[in-house]
């Protein structure tokens, strides 16, 4: 037994037919179509009988509710990029600005040899630290529920990084007329020992988030231990709490800034995996909260 599928543009005009097995998968419509048309799976979207309908989903095409003579209308959703490469241009932003600002002062500043605070000299490293773990945990850690996004929002996606961390923060951080609020080594080293602390933890929320997913899989798990009793996404508690560090030794306006924006970012994404864990969970704990402990 067969099945033929036919493809409309959003506009209505058809494009053809697709018949394949009626037991096919949505993965080998998807190559179908490719062969076909020539836009690769990442780049397809399809629409179940309107263009406004329901979109078509991982699984069998039976299972979609699509049989002989079902409509799909196609979305080109454009060129693509690996989630993972969108990652490692995002977090190398700040590595590449920091550094210009704090070695070539002469030029950004108008000061080629300015005195350096021990505040800025630790908040460098702070940051490149920092990065260079994010760097290392898009790289070996970390596993994407979607493989890729339109390249065209690349640019957006590095807003955060590039402009509202590496140039808003590190030109005022660095500037030669920063004037630190802490003088103190003690206290310095001790702000960037939590500040640390709160990396480690990241970094270890992290490896248990992707022991929960073997690789190449969608498998759903629920994340225990190392914060995960008191809140649904322990990794964006601890994050935004070493930025709340790193803005307390700094105590530069940009750094709040930018820990804010991070973190109702960071909010909105934990709100809605905390709903999903309740949906996918039945005996999902109460005690638990999305991002912060007993609050939100």
């Amino acid at each position: 037994m067969t099945v033929k599928v036919y493809i409309k543009k959003r506009s209505g005009k058809l494009m053809g037919d697709i018949e394949l097995p009626d037991t096919a998968t949505v993965e080998e419509f998807k190559k179908a179509f490719e062969a076909k048309w020539k836009f690769y799976p990442e780049r397809q979207q399809f629409n179940i009988g309107e263009a406004k309908g329901p979109i078509l989903k991982e699984g069998t095409l039976e299972s979609n509710g699509v049989q002989t003579s079902s409509t799909l209308f196609f979305k080109d959703l454009g060129p693509q990029i690996s989630w993972r490469l969108v990652f490692v241009i995002e977090y190398l932003g700040p590595m590449l600005i920091f550094p210009l600002f704090y070695c070539l002062p002469g030029v950004f500043y108008g000061d080629a040899n300015p005195k350096r605070h021990l505040v800025q000299k630790v908040a460098f490293w702070l940051t490149m630290i920092h990065f260079a773990k994010r760097e290392f945990e898009t790289l070996f850690i970390h596993r994407f529920s979607n493989a890729t996004m339109p390249i065209f929002n690349l640019p957006k996606n590095c807003f955060h990084y590039w402009v509202l961390c590496g140039v808003s923060v590190g030109y005022f951080l660095f500037h030669p007329k920063f004037a630190p609020r802490f003088t103190d080594e003690t206290t310095i080293y001790a702000l960037a020992a939590v500040m640390l602390l709160f990396e480690l933890l990241n970094l270890k929320t992290h490896i248990i988030l992707r022991d929960l997913r073997p690789r190449g899989t969608k498998v759903k798990g629920l994340p225990v231990g190392w914060g995960f009793g008191l809140v649904s996404c322990a990794n964006y508690f601890w994050e935004t709490l070493a930025w709340v560090s790193f803005s307390v030794l700094v105590s530069c306006a940009t750094s709040w800034i930018f820990v804010t924006v991070a973190f109702l970012q960071m909010a909105q994404w934990a709100l809605k995996k905390h709903a999903s864990y309740k949906k996918d969970f039945k005996d999902y704990p109460r005690i638990r909260k999305a991002i912060v402990p007993f609050l939100i």
